[in-house]
């Protein structure tokens, strides 16, 4: 027999995303996730969507909730994605540092990427300020997802030619070792990135702030109740003069914010 979903069961495992991890499916969606419930169950042996549920709910839920958020979250990214950001920091780097009495008395700045995915983002992140900042600043990143498969590839740091294909010829030689046919970024970029598993539902119990905090192509995925939340969770983890970088296709003027507007998807904790 075929797995078999009813709308109904569609709308609880929506629901059960949206409370306990903030992912929206919107209606728009329920033949997306119909597509992946039905895909899942039908891996694990599973034919009525009230079993499944169990699964990924129940005492021994571990491994198959951590298959399911996998399937069900996003994942896209690539090196130096939306390269503005990166100007951005270039142009910028000697008033962030000017404007900051943290980084400069520390001789440190803290970095989060808030949805790491497979490890682009921070690794594109540590080799930018590796280039522009001061020998004597030591840069520490910490990238986080809520996905564990996308965290341990992260951490591996190996990527094949193609997704490194773009990058420029002499990023690669500096920043990457080549290695049976694919790319590891060098241990010098991975020494300043660590990585976690983390829910950005859950308390920002962070024991220090954070400089510049990534959170792009994120809140797309969210409720508008729960982007606000999450923005203001933002704000009170980063030090005065912090910076939150957005995806360009995401906007905060909509909703209720303390940061300053810098340019389209940056902006300033004041």
């Amino acid at each position: 027999m075929k797995p078999h979903i009813e709308i109904k069961s569609i709308r609880r495992f929506s629901q059960f995303l949206r409370e306990n991890y903030g992912v929206h499916y919107s209606e728009e969606k329920t033949d997306s996730l119909q597509i992946k419930l039905k895909k899942l169950m039908d891996k694990n042996g599973v034919i009525t969507s009230d079993e499944y549920y169990e699964l990924i709910t129940g005492k021994n839920s571990k491994d198959h909730l951590k298959q399911f958020l996998d399937v069900m979250t996003t994942h896209t990214t690539n090196f130096f994605r939306e390269i503005n950001h990166f100007d951005f920091l270039e142009k910028n780097i000697d008033n962030i540092l000017k404007n900051s009495k943290r980084i400069n008395s520390n001789r440190e700045i803290r970095v989060w990427s808030s949805a790491c995915s497979t490890g682009q983002e921070p690794y594109t992140v540590a080799m930018v300020l590796n280039e522009i900042l001061p020998p004597n600043i030591h840069i520490k990143i910490l990238a986080t997802d809520i996905s564990s498969n996308v965290v341990d590839i992260a951490l591996k740091g190996l990527y094949s030619k193609e997704i490194i294909k773009d990058m420029e010829a002499y990023k690669i030689k500096k920043y990457f070792e080549e290695v049976d046919g694919m790319f590891r970024v060098s241990s010098e970029i991975k020494e300043m990135v660590t990585f976690r598993i983390f829910n950005l539902m859950e308390p920002f119990n962070f024991k220090k702030k954070f400089d510049i905090i990534f959170c792009r192509n994120v809140m797309i995925y969210f409720e508008q109740d729960f982007q606000v939340k999450l923005v203001e969770k933002m704000y009170d983890v980063l030090v005065p003069g912090g910076l939150l970088f957005i995806g360009h296709s995401e906007s905060l003027s909509y909703r209720q914010h303390r940061f300053k507007y810098i340019q389209p998807s940056v902006y300033m904790k004041v």
